[in-house]
């Protein structure tokens, strides 16, 4: 414990660097659009709550396999009264990329369109297929 201490006080601007820098990125995080749900709550979402889910991919991507019932759409027309996207403002909306980082984007921009239960797959389609999960390719 005497080391941890004498540590601390011979790098102490460091440590409050580093304290700072932690809490930015809470700060940054917590900003950005959506709930981060991993691919177990992802699965209890699909079958209990009737979910609309979005795959943000490309169209070529998307043909490689997708989730079962997800609807491949861009992130341009995530917006209200757009034909595509048929989710009210209390829908409960998941939203899948290739690894989550476009998803909590798009994300963002539909919490300032007033819509409030969005959940981002955490680490995309790649972290879905490397937790074993199936993908389904449409006819």
């Amino acid at each position: 414990m005497n080391k941890f201490l004498t540590f601390i006080s011979d790098n102490f601007l460091a440590v409050i660097i580093l304290l700072s820098l932690i809490s930015i990125l809470i700060v940054y995080e917590r900003r950005k659009g959506g709930t981060k749900v991993d691919t177990p709550e992802v699965t209890r979402l699909i079958n209990k709550e009737n979910p609309f889910v979005y795959d943000l991919r490309s169209a070529a991507e998307f043909g490689t396999g997708s989730i079962a019932g997800a609807v491949n759409i861009q992130a341009s027309n995530l917006v209200k009264d757009d034909v595509l996207f048929k989710a009210k403002e209390d829908d409960c909306i998941i939203l899948i990329c290739k690894t989550g980082m476009n998803s909590s984007k798009s994300a963002s921009d539909l919490k300032k369109q007033g819509f409030t239960n969005i959940n981002v797959l955490s680490g995309g389609i790649v972290n879905w297929t490397q937790s074993g999960m199936p993908l389904v390719k449409e006819k």
